[in-house]
């Protein structure tokens, strides 16, 4: 490749720390279609450097997946859970996964300490449950916008481990009925001793359910309750939420 008024450069000649430097800045799809294709030296440290594929985010944050079809998105991830090949540690995406792919990236990634799904309205409470038994390692989990219920004693049980819980304006918890109002809630208390951080955003959950939760989970630091309108948040409760160093409550702006 000639530079304009110099000499020409090989880039297939560059080091190889420079270019996985390089790589690192790039996001999935730019290494599976762009730049990891240039030339075979950059197609070989693009699919066998494993340190490439340890965080993967294939948000629409991260960039807008609307002009992909859904199944090349699926094919992205699947392709970069199998560079990865068993050292991936975060794995962020949204609205294209569902319970198969779920399980996918849980049978070929049990060494997955963060897990970010938003919008997935294709994962169901059993996919969730399944894919859960296969990262016992995980430690961050952030389930938000699904339409989902019922799964917080599975999750518990698998993932030990966990100590970010985030589960943000799932709507079959929040429709739910009288009954049931607060089962999460007693899930999340009974089965997550370990949580440092838990946000329930948006979601039923009452008094009951907020005071059993500070029961149960003593190493609470940071707890998120915004928009949570069945609480009431009387002087007791005021009191016994004083230890949580990172406090929002229902009220609580952003």
């Amino acid at each position: 490749m000639a530079e304009d008024g110099g000499e020409s450069r090989d880039w297939a000649d560059m080091p190889s720390d420079a270019l996985s430097s390089l790589f690192a800045k790039l996001d999935v799809s730019d290494l599976l279609t762009g730049a990891g294709l240039v030339c075979r030296p950059w197609r070989q440290l693009a699919s066998t450097d494993h340190t490439l594929w340890r965080r993967v985010d294939m948000t629409y944050e991260r960039y807008a997946f609307s002009v992909f079809k859904m199944y090349e998105a699926v094919a992205m991830a699947r392709t970069a859970v199998d560079r990865a090949a068993g050292t991936m540690e975060a794995f962020w995406a949204d609205f294209f996964v569902s319970d198969d792919l779920l399980l996918y990236v849980s049978l070929r990634a049990s060494s997955l300490k963060s897990l970010h799904l938003h919008l997935c309205f294709n994962v169901t409470n059993e996919g969730i449950a399944e894919a859960m038994k296969g990262l016992p390692q995980l430690e961050e989990l952030d389930i938000t916008l699904f339409v989902l219920g019922g799964v917080c004693q599975s999750i518990g049980k698998a993932c030990p481990q966990l100590k970010y819980f985030r589960l943000n304006y799932c709507f079959r918890l929040s429709y739910s009925s009288d009954h049931d109002v607060d089962t999460e809630a007693l899930c999340i208390a009974n089965n997550m001793p370990e949580l440092r951080e838990l946000k329930l955003i948006g979601n039923n959950i009452t008094n009951d359910g907020l005071i059993s939760i500070l029961d149960h989970c003593l190493h609470l630091e940071s707890l998120d309750i915004r928009h949570c309108h069945l609480i009431q948040i009387h002087d007791a409760l005021k009191v016994k939420c004083g230890r949580i160093r990172n406090l929002k409550l229902p009220h609580d702006s952003c």
